[in-house]
């Protein structure tokens, strides 16, 4: 099933609520253009190395986080 949302508060509130649907059979992903996804791809070794070093480092759409600061590379 794929679902689109009008509005950025519906989809969050449906992100949320995934905790409920833990040992149910069922998951959700967000969809990305390819761009995006290739470009995720290619920053995921680079937050692994931060997150080794204790850092905390995260990636929200195509763009990296260590400690709060967007990584520009």
């Amino acid at each position: 099933m794929v679902a689109k949302f009008s509005f950025f508060k519906d989809k969050e509130i449906v992100r949320r609520q995934l905790k409920h649907l833990n040992w149910t059979g069922f998951n959700v992903f967000e969809q990305f253009p390819p761009e995006v996804v290739a470009k995720r791809m290619k920053l995921l070794p680079k937050m692994k190395k931060e997150r080794a070093k204790g850092k905390r480092s995260w990636i929200a759409y195509d763009t990296m986080y260590v400690d709060g600061r967007p990584v520009r590379n």
